[in-house]
């Protein structure tokens, strides 16, 4: 078909990219790619973030689920965005800087405990006792 299912978000709004928006979800069990939106200028720093949603309905999401993913997506932007203003420039030092900041951490830890608490009430194809 030509059906694309899935989600592409482009956060030049949030003057943010999506490499780094990608290395907070990385740490908080949030799965998710950066990727180009038109008119981009770097592959290596694209705007937009891909999530695909056959992985979420095959686990059994709905609507609501979806909605649920969309405010925890929205928590992970948001340290992003923290993180950023307050790291050095590179992805070097931005990924140096999520390691080692204690408020930054704390977030991730916050984040990453309710992506997975959240995520373990779906089943999980292919594994009966999940």
């Amino acid at each position: 078909g030509t059906d694309n299912h899935l989600l592409l978000v482009d956060l030049r709004s949030k003057n943010l990219d999506g490499a780094r928006v990608e290395a907070v979800c990385n740490r908080t069990h949030i799965t998710a790619n950066k990727n180009s939106c038109p008119g981009d200028k770097s592959a290596m720093y694209p705007s937009g973030l891909r999530l695909g949603a056959p992985a979420l309905t095959s686990r059994n999401f709905k609507e609501k689920d979806f909605e649920k993913v969309v405010e925890l997506l929205d928590v992970a932007v948001n340290i992003a965005a923290e993180a950023k203003s307050k790291s050095g420039k590179t992805m070097k030092e931005y990924n140096a800087f999520l390691i080692s900041d204690s408020q930054i951490q704390s977030k991730m830890e916050s984040l990453r405990a309710e992506v997975e608490s959240f995520a373990s009430s779906f089943p999980m194809p292919g594994f009966d006792d999940h």
